[in-house]
């Protein structure tokens, strides 16, 4: 089935929806973009999709990474495609976000999320490159930044983020790989192991630049004595010429049950204990703590978003499948006329309820996730400093939403859409058997989805105060307030009042939990992928009606045959099946956390357990 995707929604996203005139009017963009050149963007950025990334998809996920005498070979055509992104500015180049000349983030990631869906496992090569080149912009001296964003950029090398080890899985307090001090205190010798690193070894460019997070000598315990360090596969030269090889062996490469054309590595640094890194940031402060998990959250955050990013992409691929299926197949009759002819299968009724299903999903999630990006580009590029601070704690509370709420749901969509082609959806003559495999890691990849509930409960619901999560409530309250009588929207932003309230009942009732906490912790993780949940869910039906709003406003000025009809309502039944069929779930999950059930604290653990 050829590749196709829906650039019309990402044009409305950026030119219609979004408040872009204020991110391309920031000092950093303003000589260089703007909205007339959005279409130009998008539509060129498709036809990379389609022509150059799109066709070694299926191909690359048959034939899949190899792992041969300690050599990683990637699957034809993945060197490269990721050479071309790079080298012609679809790649890193533009997603920098302190690189002079970068894109805003809102328009760049509109094209990666149509490379994104047109081969996920290569576009995590160039994310991960990206988040690299980021840290070194950010946290390296001038010299780190001259020997290796130039390679970086370029697509000669590609980089990755070192995190997780054997022992310690997401428990990154204990790490066990470990820096010992040399005679150049910027230098330090790397020692351990590190496992599930995305193109660890990928066999698609000369050199792989690590950010290892790594224990100095006589660093604290717990993830406070974190330090950073820059460990390249093969040591740089001060011309950027490949030096000796720095000891980083690949074990071996992950099984995994789908993003075979990805490799995923496990790598022991030091084993000939000839390892050696630049580290990042300042010295270990006299108690042993360093900075460099805040330093590495940068590009952890930067994961989290695209992650949840990449899973709403396949959905929305598995969607465009199935509904031009849909178009297509021609089986059965109209319900209760059986001498009918038999129809194409979108005629029938359960089919057009899947098909709005996986649009309002998929819509929404995207819009939810460019809210997120519109506000990183405010909190990075305005002059506005108190709208920059007030955006950058907006973006805070989207991210788990992003990546818990998004990447779960995400695989709801690709089910119905496997659902929709029937049984020759489950054959991998057709491509929604990979979006499935492709898609299920990334509920777990930078953290499971109670990691991100956890993070919502845990801190963004309480950091400096409350203010962010206030200043999310309120932006929630003010649309209701402003858009509630919209004729036509009025029952449906009547829903999303209901679920505000239920918003503020859960959030009363975790502050009372935190203040008993000798009697009521449990509720607060137990609970927590829940309150994500109601949240994001509210998100998502307030970024629809919002959409809805302005698509109502087209029509009423639009003749009845004008080509952009069925687009506008098309958004204005998204948001209606959403905030009708898909927000109440929040005031079951609402009576479900107040009634503080306590079924699956008391059960006997044996009890949970197969024998």
């Amino acid at each position: 089935m050829e590749f196709k995707y829906d650039v019309r929604d990402l044009q409305f996203i950026l030119k219609e929806w979004l408040p872009m005139e204020e991110v391309l009017a920031c000092d950093r963009f303003k000589e260089n973009y703007g909205l007339d050149d959005v279409d130009m963007y998008l539509n060129e950025g498709y036809k990379v999709a389609r022509e150059v990334v799109s066709p070694i998809n299926a191909e690359g996920d048959k034939i899949g990474a190899v792992l041969k005498d300690g050599v990683v070979t990637a699957p034809p055509g993945y060197s490269e495609v990721y050479k071309f992104l790079q080298e012609n500015g679809w790649g890193s180049t533009s997603e920098c976000v302190e690189l002079e000349g970068g894109m805003p983030l809102s328009l760049y990631k509109a094209i990666f999320e149509m490379n994104t869906a047109a081969c996920p496992a290569v576009m995590s090569y160039v994310k991960l490159t990206s988040g690299v080149a980021n840290l070194i912009i950010e946290f390296g001296e001038e010299k780190d930044k001259a020997l290796f964003l130039p390679k970086l950029l370029s697509g000669d090398w590609q980089g990755t983020m070192c995190i997780t080890e054997p022992n310690a899985g997401s428990d990154v307090g204990d790490s066990t790989t470990k820096a010992f001090p040399t005679d150049d205190p910027a230098i330090w010798k790397i020692k351990g192991s590190k496992m599930f690193i995305t193109g660890g070894d990928a066999g698609t460019c000369e050199n792989t630049i690590h950010m290892v997070l790594a224990r100095p000598e006589g660093g604290a315990p717990g993830t406070a004595g974190l330090g950073l360090y820059i460990v390249p596969k093969f040591r740089v030269n001060e011309d950027q010429s490949l030096g000796e090889f720095n000891d980083v062996i690949t074990v071996g490469i992950e099984h995994k049950m789908g993003l075979k054309a990805q490799a995923t590595a496990l790598l022991n640094f030091g084993e000939e204990d000839d390892c050696y890194g630049i580290r990042m940031g300042s010295m270990p402060d006299e108690k042993g703590r360093s900075k460099g998990l805040a330093m590495m959250f940068n590009m952890m955050n930067e994961s989290r978003i695209g992650t949840g990013h990449n899973s709403n992409t396949q959905a929305a691929v598995a969607y465009s499948f199935a509904s031009r299926f849909a178009t297509e197949r021609i089986q059965g009759r109209p319900f209760g006329d059986a001498k009918a002819e038999r129809v194409p299968i979108i005629k029938h009724e359960d089919i057009r309820r899947m098909l709005l299903d996986m649009k309002a999903v998929t819509e929404g999630v995207r819009a939810m996730i460019f809210k997120g990006f519109y506000y990183l580009d405010i909190a990075g590029n305005s002059a506005d400093k108190e709208k920059a601070k007030a955006c950058a704690g907006l973006a805070e509370v989207l991210t788990p939403l992003v990546k818990g709420y998004g990447s779960e749901v995400s695989l709801g969509v690709i089910a119905e859409a496997m659902q929709v082609l029937g049984g020759v959806g489950y054959t991998t003559e057709y491509p929604i058997e990979q979006s499935m495999r492709d898609s299920k890691i990334l509920t777990i990849w930078e953290g499971t989805t109670f990691i991100h509930g956890n993070d919502l409960v845990g801190r963004k619901m309480r950091m400096e105060g409350g203010a962010p999560f206030d200043n999310w409530m309120a932006t929630i309250k003010d649309f209701i307030d402003a858009k509630g009588d919209t004729p036509g929207l009025v029952a449906e932003i009547g829903r999303l009042q209901k679920a505000y309230g239920c918003a503020e009942e859960i959030r009363a009732l975790y502050d009372t939990w935190y203040a008993n906490m000798d009697e009521k912790k449990e509720f607060i993780p137990l609970n927590a992928v829940r309150v994500m949940t109601i949240c994001g869910q509210i998100q998502v039906a307030q970024c629809l009606l919002e959409q809805a709003v302005i698509a109502a406003g087209k029509l009423a000025d639009l003749p009845a045959d004008h080509f952009d009809r069925s687009f506008y309502e098309g958004k204005v039944a998204s948001a209606r099946y959403y905030t009708n069929q898909v927000l109440p779930t929040t005031f079951m999950l609402t009576e479900m956390i107040k009634s503080e059930d306590r079924t699956s604290l008391d059960c006997p653990e044996d009890a949970l357990i197969v024998k």
